[in-house]
């Protein structure tokens, strides 16, 4: 749990079990730590033709795009537990006034409050409690299995090589 103050006033940000049932706020986190926004941009078919790099960008473009909300989705879930708020319509409206009480704050942006509710999720166990680190732990499991059942690489596209020895 950690503390912010907005106002004069101290709000206790906790992601437990409020936060843990709020599914915008599960499903936007997982999003992002899952690495799916990279993955909904990439091939669809094993015939469309779509670049890592390109899948990379597009993925990030969106994510960083949709930080905003996240952040806001986050900030409300995380009062739900001990000074909830309203709607998030309310939780954005506390941001707002702390970005203009702190304007030098690293939480004074959208990606800086994300970054402090992501490490608040961590040091209350948000991952465990939600069952994201199992999931993400085993998708990445079978990511490293896919590689490596690819096998070797085709190298019929290489020259042979020639000793001239």
């Amino acid at each position: 749990m950690r503390i912010l103050t907005i106002g004069g006033k101290d709000y206790n940000v906790e992601f437990s079990f409020e936060a843990a049932e709020y599914k915008d706020c599960v499903d936007s986190i997982f999003k992002v730590i899952s690495g799916s926004y990279i993955m909904k941009n990439g091939p669809t078919d094993e015939n469309e033709k779509i670049s890592v790099a390109t899948a990379i960008l597009n993925g990030t473009s969106d994510m960083v795009s949709d930080i905003p909300k996240i952040a806001v989705t986050a900030l409300y879930a995380g009062l739900l537990e001990n000074n909830p708020v309203e709607n998030e319509q309310a939780a954005k409206a506390l941001f707002k006034q702390f970005v203009k009480e702190k304007p030098d704050d690293e939480r004074a942006s959208f990606w800086g409050m994300y970054d402090f509710l992501r490490d608040c999720m961590e040091e209350d166990g948000f991952f465990k409690l939600t069952g994201m680190d199992k999931v993400i732990a085993q998708m990445s499991e079978a990511a490293e299995e896919q590689k490596s059942k690819s096998g070797k690489i085709p190298q019929d596209h290489k020259r042979k090589s020639t000793s001239t020895k």
